[in-house]
């Protein structure tokens, strides 16, 4: 146990240092960045509850930027070992297949952790800098740090089911677009599943529409509703505060979710004929 977990942090840890070295955190950074810079100059304008307003802004553009990230650098590295042939070389020494997906997932898990904590740092001095700049009492009454960690490990988890969606689309399918098609079909099904379940239950009709309800709700257990993880209003207003359960059972949920498509994803690579 002890040598497979020193090979897979081995492994790990290569992908972490080929990520840094194609500046692939840098320059997402300089997005986000630039972003805010640009989003800064129209608070102005906004007359009433700025902290609401630039909560979501930096929550939005971190999870912009973080997408950008499992996109273009996750499914890139994913497919990139076996587009080159090196997932041959990687094989042949003393590693197996599921060590290869666990040492995949667990390198681009670090660097996409250490761009949230880089970009929740920068989001958390802009609110507070905000805060200090315009009347707290009328502009910018609530700002809580618990619960904006809380909002950006929501965050954090669903990058990281989606992280292992896409280990799970890169073990099946082979070439990199194909992986990034599929990712996005996976995401916008996602998040139009609560849009379809909602409308049917507003229409309120029996028969087909309790039917789609109830499919709907099945399927979020293949395509899961990311809102479930969404707690960035808590951060910056007064909403009441759910209870202990509501905030802990979505991340026990994720947990398992991230478990059971790692070990599906692990699986079909012990299948896989790589040639």
């Amino acid at each position: 146990m002890r040598s497979s977990m020193g090979r897979i942090s081995a492994l790990a840890r290569l992908i972490i240092l080929d990520g840094l070295r194609r500046h692939a955190l840098i320059g997402l950074v300089l997005f986000a960045l630039a972003g805010t810079t640009g989003g800064l100059l129209f608070f102005d304008f906004i007359p009433r509850d700025i902290g609401r307003a630039t909560n979501d802004f930096l929550f939005s553009l971190t999870w912009l930027t973080g997408f950008i990230f499992l996109l273009f650098h996750g499914v890139q590295v994913m497919a990139w070992d076996t587009e080159r042939g090196s997932l041959h070389t990687f094989l042949a020494r003393p590693i197996s297949r599921t060590e290869y997906g666990l040492a995949l997932y667990g390198g681009l898990a670090v660097l996409l952790l250490a761009l949230n904590v880089i970009l929740g740092g920068l989001g958390w001095g802009i609110l507070n800098f905000i805060r200090g700049s315009v009347d707290a009492a009328s502009y910018f009454q609530h700002l809580s740090l618990p619960f904006f960690l809380l909002a950006a490990a929501g965050l954090f988890w669903i990058q990281m089911m989606i992280l292992a969606v896409i280990l799970l689309f890169s073990s099946a399918v082979r070439g990199s677009f194909p992986v990034l098609l599929l990712t996005l079909c996976y995401y916008f099904i996602c998040t139009g599943l609560p849009v379809v379940r909602e409308s049917f239950k507003q229409k309120g009709s029996a028969g087909s529409g309790q039917f789609v309800d109830s499919l709907c709700k099945w399927l979020t257990t293949i395509f899961p509703d990311f809102s479930w993880l969404d707690f960035k209003t808590l951060a910056a207003s007064s909403d009441a505060i759910p209870l202990p359960a509501q905030l802990v059972l979505p991340f026990i949920q994720a947990t398992l979710y991230i478990v059971v498509v790692l070990w599906l994803a692990c699986a079909i690579y012990k299948r896989r004929d790589l040639q």
